[in-house]
């Protein structure tokens, strides 16, 4: 009997050698390394977890949330090391996305028949 993950595991450890992964642990260590993108990068963390749990319980934001948002995202999209961090979680999450295609493969193959 197969031990998936084991499969799991080794599929971990091999995304850790792709150049998707490698790109992404330069830009977090950059973005570590810069005490103002840092800072930067811990502000729009949190307030991205304070505009989930909004949405999660269906409040709507606060009009002082929607303004640091918008203030929050400008500054962003001036921090050379976050655009850098941003567009390499998003190549890794592609990857990954593929992988995830990859292996629920044979889950919808099998509603093919009853789907068509």
């Amino acid at each position: 009997m197969v031990n998936i993950y084991d499969s799991a595991n080794q599929l971990a450890s091999d995304l850790q050698k792709t150049n998707e992964f490698k790109a992404l642990q330069e830009a977090v260590a950059g973005v570590k390394n810069n005490k103002d993108s840092l800072a930067l990068f811990k502000k729009m963390d949190k307030l991205q977890a304070k505009i989930i749990d909004a949405q999660r319980s269906g409040k709507d934001l606060t009009k002082e949330d929607q303004k640091d948002y918008k203030d929050l995202n400008e500054k962003v999209q001036k921090d050379a090391g976050i655009i850098k961090l941003l567009k390499a979680e998003q190549g890794l999450y592609k990857t990954v996305d593929d992988v995830q295609k990859t292996f629920t493969k044979p889950i919808n193959d099998l509603y093919d028949d009853i789907r068509n």
